[in-house]
């Protein structure tokens, strides 16, 4: 009797371990939607703000659970386009090798589409975690099948504190606002040891192009990237559709189309 109470007491306690363990990782995963951010400004519907926090593996990871009003994104479009239909359209926008054939075109934003098709620029993966955690955020503000909207987001490292500070500016309109204030706060922070890592911002479509935003740069989003490079050492841009994300590097940027090059 007493070998089987001694088992159960000594079950009971790994039990308790293994929950406490269990409940310390899920403590630390970050959710952007319960973690106060710092306001910067706010001009009406228009917000700057930024998160900072320890600069963990998990949030770079590409295999996590989908945040719930993501998931809610992806499951309302699978029933609208068809489940096949939107696999489909999934890879299509994925779609990235040398075999790709490209169209005769003078449009830069086409052209920027191509480059990245084709493998010639940027890598394309699946989201990760932090990305997903910023587009749950804008669409837990604003759905984005009925009510889409585009964010910026500027994320710094701070290597020998560790850190990762995220700036985020955003309003209900189908495009980011300009973010002035964010910029400034970047350019403070250059000064004190933090490096510009990431520009993200996010794409999608309308009803007749199936929603799914385009994973390529515009012109002017090139432009863009251009300006950030030059004045505030953008090391690289990252957009996102809420399923893949295209990574472009700094040395890249003079290689897209933009106004200057159109």
């Amino acid at each position: 009797m007493n070998i089987k109470i001694g088992f159960l007491c000594g079950l009971f306690l790994m039990l308790s371990i293994f929950m406490m363990s269990c409940h310390s990782i899920k403590e630390q995963h970050i959710i952007l939607k319960t973690l106060p951010p710092v306001m910067l400004e706010k001009n009406g519907i228009e917000i700057f703000q930024f998160w900072e926090f320890t600069n963990d593996p998990y949030l770079w990871d590409t295999n996590f659970v989908q945040p719930t009003s993501l998931k809610l994104y992806k499951d309302s479009v699978s029933n609208v386009l068809g489940k096949d239909a939107f696999r489909l359209k999934i890879l299509e926008l994925a779609f990235q090798d040398t075999s790709y054939k490209p169209m005769n075109t003078k449009n830069g934003d086409s052209i920027n589409a191509q480059l990245i098709h084709s493998k010639i620029l940027g890598i394309i993966r699946p989201i990760n975690y932090l990305e997903a955690q910023l587009l749950d955020y804008q669409i837990s503000r604003y759905p984005l099948l009925s009510h889409p909207t585009e964010f910026h987001g500027f994320i710094l490292f701070h290597d020998s504190l560790k850190l990762v500070r995220v700036y985020f500016a955003a309003s209900d309109q189908p495009w980011p606002p300009k973010p002035n204030v964010i910029l400034e706060a970047v350019k403070n922070d250059l000064k004190m040891g933090w490096t510009f890592k990431y520009h993200l911002h996010n794409h999608y479509e309308s009803k007749v192009n199936d929603y799914l935003g385009i994973l390529a740069p515009s012109i002017s989003d090139a432009q863009y990237y251009l300006f950030l490079s030059q004045e505030y050492s953008l090391n690289q841009a990252i957009i996102t559709n809420g399923f893949h994300t295209v990574e472009i590097q700094r040395e890249e940027f003079k290689k897209l189309k933009s106004p200057e090059n159109n």
